[in-house]
């Protein structure tokens, strides 16, 4: 597998919505009850700022959009998100371990949040994040080199 990134441009949106909306669903609908399409519409845009995105792409096949950033003393991942044909195929693994290896080098942690009824959180435990704080509606989870 072969994941790569580039740039976001204004012409992924759509596909990003399409995927926001897919890949949060299922966790949407456990956490909060039916899923309401004006109001997932309002989260996507209030979030989605192409120039602080990254696409990846999966053998060169877009998959999926990320945003990370790099602090002093921590990597933030405020969007990992994945479209779900491409889920359970080392997308995921790929660009945490990516920015895993790149806080390593800087000596700092990786941090990020997910919804409390979110699969993935399986995904970073299984990596070596762990649970710092909660909110009302996430885990906030930190992984730091040993």
């Amino acid at each position: 597998m072969t994941l790569a990134t580039r740039p976001a441009t204004s012409t992924d949106t759509a596909f990003a919505r399409t995927t926001h909306h897919l890949a949060y669903r299922e966790a949407v609908e456990r956490q909060f009850g039916p899923w309401n399409e004006a109001d997932q519409d309002r989260f996507f845009a209030s979030g989605w700022k192409p120039e602080k995105n990254l696409m990846l792409l999966h053998n060169r096949e877009l998959c999926g959009y990320t945003q990370v950033e790099e602090h002093p003393h921590q990597i933030s991942v405020c969007e990992l998100v994945i479209h779900p044909q491409f889920q359970n195929h080392g997308v995921g693994t790929a660009l945490l371990r990516q920015v895993m290896d790149k806080a390593r080098s800087l000596g700092i942690p990786v941090r990020l949040g997910t919804f409390k009824t979110n699969r993935a959180r399986k995904l970073y435990e299984r990596l070596g994040f762990r649970e710092f704080d909660q909110t009302a509606t996430h885990v906030l989870m930190e992984w730091k080199a040993s």
